[in-house]
Parts: structure tokens; C-alpha cells; sequence
């Protein structure tokens, strides 16, 4: 029987709306053996879980890292890692530091665009606000102090919803956030091989997170693979939630082509979109090697 691994998904230490014991508990009802949380650039709920006693699947360390790929902005997932790796700090701090940067951007042009009336400065603190108000509404205890609290594209999403600009997300991002709207927000970021780097610097394995969702040319997106597999990465994602048809075979092949293993991954980050869901991505084809095989 296949194991019920989920290698990818968020609380609100990132862009979920489940607070990490939330979420673990949650994982433990959908019959998850295997878990990694991965909120983007954080580790703040695997530090936060480390204090508790859990009763339910296997908790390893992951954390998801922005990056960039031929001028394309392509997501990395690090797993299994020692949380207290001397080298570990280093990583968050500089894209906590890249975020900072890309969120006043952000900001500033949100300003400028609505004609709002404060400053891009007071406008990120309403967003920073709003990010730890997110988790004072969890069951948990878990709160980030203003200082580690992420912010993103999704938060200014959910400012803009509450101040009634747009009515859902999707359109938050269509008309207001996009990288036409806002600029090369790309820029902040490391290239992948150098993320693909500290996470092996970290004794971690390297995992291209959701490729099939980078609407890429068949042709660029085994580019994309090559270079990830030079650089050192360990695994594709190839199951996941909802998958287009042919998708999975895809990426199986391309694994294969590659010598890569191949991981299982939700991305899950709410209950409210119940076709994303703990523990339901698509069975790992057999004629691949699980990431997880030699932990």
C-alpha cells in the first residue's frame, strides 16, 4: 500500500488560514502518514510544533523558497532538514529581507494605482496587521511577532477584499497584483541554483515544486528540469490535487528522463477550496522512487 505522504502545504506562518496545529490535526483526520508543512520562506511552525506532543503522521521539516528561473519565477521545496542547522537563519533571513523589499513595492504602487490617501509605509503595516490578525482567529496559540509575520501577493489580496475593491481573490490578482500591474517582482528573488544550493548547504533534498503549473511550452519545461537536476535538485512534484489529464504521465517521464525521485503535494493552504485537500494528491506512479525513501 502506498504510503500517504503530503509534502506541501501552508498555515499561517505563511498564506494558509490554519494555524500549524490546526493543520496537523487536520492531517491526522485525512489520514496522512507523512507530512511536511512548507509555508514560503519559514520555518515557524516546524519551530512552533517542535514544542508540542503530536500524535498522528510523521512530521518533517520543509519550507518553500521563491526563486528565479529564465526570467520566470519558479517555486522550490526543501525537505528534510535539521531545523537547528547552523545555516538555517541564514536562509529565511535573506528572503524575509527579499519580501520586506518586494511587499513596499508593492505597496507603493497599490498607493499610487487606488490614489490612497496613506502612506505605501501605513499601508504595509495595515497589511502586516492584517497578516497577524489571521492567525489570532486560529484555535492555536501560535502568533508571530510583527518582525517574522510573512506578507505577499495573497495578503494585499485580502486588504483589497476587506476594503471592498474586489469581491474574491482571483480577481484581486487580475486587476491589482499581477506582474503587468505591479512590475518585475521577480527581481527579489535568488536563482534557483543557488536556492537549490542552501538547501543541500542546509542537508536538505531539493524539490520542484508544482511544474505543471507554470504554463510552459513542453520544450521549456524539460529545460527547466535539466537545469534543476544540474543544479543539484532531488525530486519533481508529480501528484498532486486536480490535475489536468496527461499531467501526471508527463512529469513521471520526465523523472525518469532525469533519474529524479517524485514527491506527493497538496499545496494545500484552505478548507475553503475543497478540491485541494490534506492527504488527496494523486497515488506516486510505481516506476518512480519516492523522495522519501531513505528518511
Amino acid at each position: 500500500m502506498t504510503l500517504n505522504a503530503d509534502l506541501h502545504c501552508h498555515t499561517t506562518a505563511s498564506d494558509g488560514s490554519l494555524g500549524p496545529l490546526e493543520l496537523y490535526q487536520r492531517a491526522t483526520d485525512q489520514g496522512v502518514e507523512l507530512l511536511a508543512i512548507t509555508d514560503h520562506d519559514s520555518v515557524e511552525a516546524h519551530r512552533y510544533l517542535a514544542k508540542k506532543e503530536l500524535q498522528g503522521p510523521r512530521l518533517v521539516t520543509g519550507m518553500e523558497l521563491s526563486t528565479v528561473w529564465s526570467n520566470m519565477e519558479i517555486h522550490i521545496v526543501g525537505l528534510n532538514f535539521p531545523l537547528d542547522h547552523p545555516d538555517l537563519e541564514m536562509i529565511v533571513q535573506h528572503q524575509n529581507e527579499a519580501r520586506k523589499q518586494r511587499s513596499m513595492l508593492i505597496a507603493r504602487k497599490l498607493v499610487k494605482h487606488l490614489k490612497l490617501p496613506q502612506s505605501p509605509e501605513d499601508l504595509f503595516q495595515e497589511v502586516v496587521e492584517l497578516a497577524m490578525n489571521r492567525q489570532k482567529r486560529t484555535s492555536d496559540d501560535f502568533q508571530l511577532t510583527a518582525e517574522h509575520i510573512q506578507t505577499g501577493r495573497p495578503h494585499f489580496a485580502w486588504w483589497l477584499i476587506e476594503h471592498g475593491y474586489v469581491n474574491e481573490m482571483q480577481p484581486a490578482f487580475d486587476k491589482y497584483l499581477s506582474h503587468t500591474k505591479l512590475g518585475n517582482l521577480r527581481a527579489f528573488w535568488p536563482p534557483m541554483s543557488k536556492a537549490i544550493a542552501w538547501i543541500r548547504a542546509v542537508e536538505g533534498q531539493a524539490v520542484l515544486a508544482h511544474p505543471g503549473k507554470y504554463k510552459m511550452t513542453r520544450t521549456k519545461l524539460r529545460a527547466l528540469v535539466r537545469d534543476f537536476s544540474i543544479a543539484g535538485g532531488k525530486a519533481l512534484e508529480v501528484s498532486g490535487c486536480n490535475q489536468p489529464p496527461g499531467q501526471k504521465e508527463e512529469l513521471t517521464e520526465l523523472c525518469m528522463d532525469f533519474q529524479l525521485a517524485g514527491s506527493r503535494a497538496s499545496d494545500f493552504h484552505t478548507p475553503k477550496n475543497p478540491w485541494v485537500e490534506l492527504g488527496k494528491p494523486h497515488p506516486l506512479p510505481e516506476q518512480i522512487e519516492p523522495i522519501w525513501q531513505d528518511w
